[in-house]
């Protein structure tokens, strides 16, 4: 190590030595077994998972898939979100944002675990040819010109490539990111930051062309007659939103175990607040300029996407609406409401509920264009216990990933050099 490491290590070392609010007991888990807590929440998972199953039996294969899908899509933009705003923080140099960092950090982690729930879908869609993912099934897309001029695209083995590298890209994010933040918890190396820095700089580049084009793959080539510009933005929105609640009610729990006084502090919580007031403005924004967009061009295929959600769901339309801009707008817009502990705690937790409930309007209603075009009844809301089942399940799965991650390091980077200045941070607006 260079000797203006070594000197700046030796400075943030008397920081954490000196600081009473840096005591181990403030700012660690480990001296508490996370077994019970990981066991609940992975017994959680079972159970909503078997439930799944048994929907596959009593409704169809199909509901139950999709079910599963918007499971898997709501966790992976969690941890898509928490690996962006890792990334935001480090090429900003957000000061106050260093001792809420880490827990993004822990939930990103779990991306090995998203990788795992995705294998199911692409074995099934595979082996079956097209139960949610219609352009694989050939007797379907037989004669349509619309995905003969996609199918150079839309074929199953660059699906498959495409996925790899997604994937890939991520876990490569990830470790990089955390294997420096390791490091600089040990050795004090101020220079791992410029390290992170630098690499969120082209990072960013890689996280929104994967995030757009994997939601292109997994989510609008449902229905692959539909098409939209603006459809990567619209799914970047909801992870930004949906991981910055994450964190928040990680923060407020662990407040609620006695760590991190004096470290997380009421400015900090104000932050998160105004952060998760933004991507609500933002997801509407976007959202709104989608559907005006569709409805100034009135194209068949761009207009079936809202159609089918106007038939079939225009009470969840309603409550998306309402939930994800209407409520949250008027409710986090007060200043005092950005600094109240159990306001924003119902704020997050609402947040994390209807980005479920908004991949689950994403996902279902296209499903339910195809069994209309074959004649088939919609089950529609009639199997919505299905898709809560899956959602109970897989976020069961995810929490106990993130609940280990917790207990296993330290709750703040300890040799950021940027912790003494976050430790003084205070709003003024």
């Amino acid at each position: 190590m260079s000797q203006a490491a070594m000197g700046s290590g030796q400075s943030l070392s008397q920081v954490v030595s000196n600081d009473a609010r840096l005591t181990r007991e403030n700012i660690t888990l480990t001296d508490q077994a996370p077994g019970r807590l990981v066991g609940i929440f992975l017994a959680i998972g079972a159970a909503g998972i078997l439930v799944t199953l048994i929907g596959a039996q009593v409704l169809d294969v199909k509901h139950a898939l999709a079910a599963y899908h918007v499971a898997f899509m709501g966790v992976l933009s969690i941890c898509l979100g928490s690996l962006f705003w890792v990334m935001l923080f480090h090429i900003l140099g957000a000061t106050w944002s260093v001792t809420i960092r880490r827990q993004f950090e822990n939930v990103m982690r779990a991306m090995w675990l998203c990788l795992i729930l995705f294998l199911p879908i692409v074995i099934l869609e595979v082996a079956s040819q097209g139960i949610l993912f219609s352009w694989m099934d050939k007797a379907y897309t037989q004669g349509d010109p619309v995905y003969a001029s996609k199918s150079g695209y839309l074929n199953v083995p660059f699906f498959l490539i495409r996925a790899a590298i997604y994937f890939g890209l991520w876990l490569l994010l990830v470790r990089k990111f955390w294997s420096w933040q390791q490091e600089q918890d040990s050795t004090a190396d101020r220079w791992l930051t410029n390290k992170a820095r630098y690499t969120s700089a082209w990072g960013l580049v890689i996280f929104g062309l994967t995030l757009t084009f994997s939601a292109f793959d997994w989510l609008m080539s449902l229905d692959y007659h539909f098409f939209s510009t603006m459809w990567g933005v619209y799914i970047f929105a909801g992870a930004a939103y949906s991981s910055m609640a994450v964190n928040i009610l990680i923060m407020q729990w662990l407040r609620h175990t006695g760590r991190l006084e004096g470290v997380v502090t009421t400015e900090h919580r104000h932050d998160q607040a105004k952060l998760l007031f933004t991507f609500t403005v933002f997801w509407a924004y976007i959202g709104f300029s989608q559907y005006f967009l569709i409805w100034y061009s009135n194209i068949p295929e761009e207009t079936s996407y809202m159609l089918a959600r106007k038939m079939f769901y225009p009470e969840l339309t309603f409550v998306l609406v309402v939930g994800h801009f209407c409520l949250p707008f008027v409710l986090l817009l007060p200043r005092p409401a950005k600094r109240s502990s159990i306001w924003i705690t119902i704020m997050a937790i609402g947040a994390v509920i209807i980005h479920f409930v908004d991949m689950y309007w994403i996902i279902q209603p296209m499903a339910d264009i195809r069994e209309m075009g074959e004649g088939v009844d919609p089950i529609g809301l009639k199997g919505a216990w299905v898709v809560a089942a899956a959602v109970v399940g897989v976020f069961g799965l995810f929490g106990a990933v993130v609940i280990r991650n917790i207990y296993s390091t330290p709750l703040v980077p300890l040799n950021d050099p940027r912790l003494g200045a976050c430790l003084r941070h205070k709003n003024y607006v």
